[in-house]
């Protein structure tokens, strides 16, 4: 009878560890002053045209004038400075399965713009309006 009543008083403990650890370990709260996933896969969709064209176009040295301009005028497009990019990136970094979803989305929106880029029928210069 002893093991019985002992039983029922460590039972609602083990009941209240079991609750805890079924609690989802996906859920990730968002730290004040880190970009929303929507938001950071729009930033880093503009921040991979920038260096594409950076790279292929304009120089191929980041410390460049013209380059750090637009990355100037690319961080006050979306409210940021090259200091809260970094502490974005290092966020999301430290959160690979977040990181990845926000980069599906950049992929996304780099294909839509792509295709837009090219029309109809895949040929560049030939957007519809």
């Amino acid at each position: 009878m002893r093991k019985k009543t002992r039983f029922f008083k460590i039972l609602p403990l083990i009941v209240f560890y079991l609750l805890l650890s079924c609690k989802s370990k996906n859920h990730i709260s968002m730290p004040s002053g880190i970009l929303s996933p929507d938001t950071m896969a729009k930033v880093l969709a503009d921040v991979h045209l920038l260096q594409a064209s950076a790279q292929f176009g304009y120089s191929q040295n980041t410390k460049d004038t013209s380059v750090q301009l637009a990355y100037q005028t690319l961080w006050k497009k979306h409210n940021l400075t090259q200091n809260s990019y970094d502490e974005n990136m290092h966020f999301y970094c430290n959160h690979p399965k977040l990181l990845d979803s926000v980069y599906e989305k950049v992929l996304s929106d780099l294909n839509r713009r792509k295709a837009e880029l090219m029309g109809p029928k895949g040929l560049p210069g030939k957007a519809s309006k």
